[in-house]
């Protein structure tokens, strides 16, 4: 009688932890209505935004609850983010030369140069004066447009080069326009991607040193599964709030993303 008694408790044992493990495995395999491309596992434990990930399951007022934490990468992260960052700042720069360069020629009224050769001569010609960066990042905490002329220093040249082969009288008129436009281009034409970051102020912003995410699902008795609407991000030991409009849902979407 007490073998059986054992053997009975020990198999009631096993089928209580197989569900336990079922619940889990049943979210995991789950493909959710909103999200066809894949599985909830697959989609969580193949992204790359997790260095670890931890499954566990609860009892919540009768319903079955499974919760995921995903210890987030942030190194990685960071790193992506780092590079979109650099790259969209890059991308900015260049149209900004190719505007201010539109500028400049609509003004320039001379043959002497064309526009490659006229903003060569100007990056010659003109400086970016860091002292005078650093201390309007250090005033303003980023660089304004109305700032950018500002911080080049030309030399006097550059008005004799810009008249050269007209008549003073007809094109001194157009001389300010030329020389703050052409200065706009400069100035971006020389900011190293650290000053180009700084100038949006995007230096100034602290990466978390440890983040996680917490999902939360729903294993209903008809082997269905629901993302409940919750969720929770830690950084650095704190809770951030979610945005006005940040779902649940929208966070799972980050780790569908390939």
């Amino acid at each position: 009688m007490k073998l059986r008694y054992m053997m009975g408790a020990v198999a009631a044992a096993l089928v209580l932890a197989g569900c336990g493990e079922d619940e889990i495995e049943l979210v995991k395999n789950y493909t959710l209505p909103d999200f066809k491309s894949m599985s909830i596992g697959t989609a969580i434990e193949g992204s790359k935004r997790c260095k670890n990930i931890t499954w566990s399951k609860a009892d919540r007022g009768g319903l079955k609850s499974v919760t995921m934490v995903c210890d987030i990468d942030v190194e990685a992260i960071n790193a992506e983010r780092e590079k979109a960052t650099k790259k969209r700042l890059e991308e900015y720069s260049k149209d900004a030369i190719n505007s201010n360069m539109d500028s400049t020629m609509e003004f320039y009224r001379g043959k002497a140069y064309d526009r490659n050769s006229l903003l060569q001569l100007a990056n010659k010609l003109c400086k970016l004066n860091d002292t005078k960066f650093q201390e309007t990042i250090k005033a303003k905490g980023k660089i304004e447009y109305k700032d950018q002329k500002e911080l080049i220093d030309c030399d006097k040249s550059l008005e004799d080069e810009i008249l050269k082969d007209q008549d003073p009288k007809k094109d001194k008129t157009y001389l300010s326009g030329v020389l703050d436009f052409l200065k706009s281009a400069v100035y971006y034409s020389q900011l190293t991607p650290e000053q180009l970051k700084a100038s949006y102020g995007a230096s100034n912003k602290k990466a978390p040193s440890s983040a996680t995410i917490e999902l939360n699902f729903v294993a209903n008795n008809d082997k269905s599964v629901d993302l409940a609407p919750g969720f929770k991000i830690m950084s650095d030991g704190k809770e951030e709030p979610a945005g006005k409009n940040d779902t649940s849902k929208d966070a799972l979407a980050v780790f569908y993303a390939r």
